[in-house]
């Protein structure tokens, strides 16, 4: 197949040159091969094993984009029990198919003909013989529809991709006003949200919340998902997740964080900044509690202590020297470069290396915050 041949030939070129050399070659499938190249780049490291199957078919850029990562997705799978999953918003069907390996009946469900023709070719391609595709909308589905499963799985979008959204009531398919009819045909439903979205207002909106995960992937935020369940009172439990080489994990409630002790402190041996998972949840007192480290500031989300905590869930520091902000006074000591952070700092990232004439990398890590005692600092550290 001469589409095969420019794909393998091509690969690692940019869409753009492919776009300009398919302009001149009428006799190839120019939507094939861009959506094919496309998905391949992203799928490298974003979808392992799908990128090593090389009977898979990509579809249009958006529907990658969009899909979970396969490192979510089986994080996900493992999250919950049960016998059967149905996928209202199946997309890609990535999180189908992570599923799928942990759930004896997954049914997936795709409106887009288009988009639900290749999934469905993939998960044969894939042996994914337990998943059942359906051609049709959450709504639609819900109308007709009589299976009882244990969970009900959706992932809900922007009504309009280009327009951040804040709330679950603006996204589709509408959460809030299905889930009435989705605990018909199942006790518990997974929602998963963009970190986009406040996690408080969510909660308000949904109302049955249960239990919460914020995922994050090497200390980026890539997802919340909240676990719905019929008519629960139970107070929330919020998991924080950071996946990597060593899986971060931390748990709390918003009861042990409203009660939690803090002590404030001056500097110590050591300083601490949490994953972006526990940042996003707001558990900045209860990470105190649980750790023994002491915050420098009610307002910085940096913490010390004297002795080292080896398994707290975030980069740990070596503090080497600790200045005040006064780029003359900083430059005399020769530093060209350092990896600078900003935390409850008056300056940006950029503005921080501008004035002290610093370029990124280096063994030095430099955060720019402000102490107890409200003026800016700097803190130089080395990992610890």
């Amino acid at each position: 197949m001469k589409e095969q041949e420019f794909i393998k030939l091509h690969l690692n070129k940019k869409v753009s040159e492919i776009a300009l050399l398919l302009s001149k070659r009428s006799d190839l499938d120019k939507d094939y091969i861009i959506n094919q190249i496309n998905g391949l780049q992203k799928a490298k490291n974003k979808l392992p094993e799908f990128y090593k199957n090389t009977d898979i078919i990509y579809p249009a850029t958006i529907s990658i984009e969009q899909c979970s990562s396969e490192q979510t997705a089986t994080y996900k799978s493992k999250i919950i029990n049960g016998k059967s999953l149905v996928d209202l918003t199946g997309g890609f069907g990535i999180d189908s198919f992570y599923f799928s390996k942990n759930f004896k009946e997954v049914t997936y469900l795709e409106p887009n003909t288009t988009l639900f023709n290749t999934v469905s070719d993939n998960f044969k391609t894939l042996q994914a013989n337990n998943i059942t595709p359906i051609n049709k909308t959450a709504e639609d589905f819900l109308n007709s529809n009589t299976q009882k499963f244990d969970i009900g799985y959706i992932d809900p979008s922007r009504r309009n991709e280009n327009q951040k959204v804040f709330m679950l009531a603006d996204c589709i398919p509408n959460i809030v006003e299905l889930q009435g009819e989705i605990f018909k045909i199942a006790p518990q439903i997974i929602v998963k949200t963009s970190p986009i979205l406040d996690i408080k207002q969510s909660i308000k909106e949904l109302k049955t919340v249960s239990e919460i995960w914020i995922v994050s992937v090497n200390n980026e935020c890539k997802e919340v998902l909240f676990l719905l369940r019929k008519n629960s009172t139970s107070e929330i439990k919020i998991n924080t997740v950071n996946l990597g080489n060593q899986n971060q994990d931390f748990s709390f409630t918003f009861n042990e964080e409203e009660v939690a002790n803090v002590e404030h402190s001056d500097l110590l041996n050591y300083l601490y900044e949490p994953n972006v998972s526990i940042l996003k949840a707001g558990a900045f007192k209860s990470i105190c509690f649980k750790y023994g480290v002491k915050k420098i500031a009610p307002n910085t989300h940096l913490y010390t202590s004297e002795h080292i905590v080896k398994d707290f869930p975030g980069r740990t520091f070596k503090i080497e020297q600790v200045l005040s902000y006064q780029p003359k006074t900083f430059k005399k000591l020769g530093l060209k470069h350092a990896n600078v952070s900003c935390r409850n700092f008056k300056d940006s990232v950029e503005q921080v290396k501008k004035k002290l004439n610093l370029k990124d990398g280096g063994d030095i890590y430099l955060f720019a915050t402000t102490n107890n005692l409200g003026k800016p600092i700097l803190i130089l550290n080395s990992k610890a």
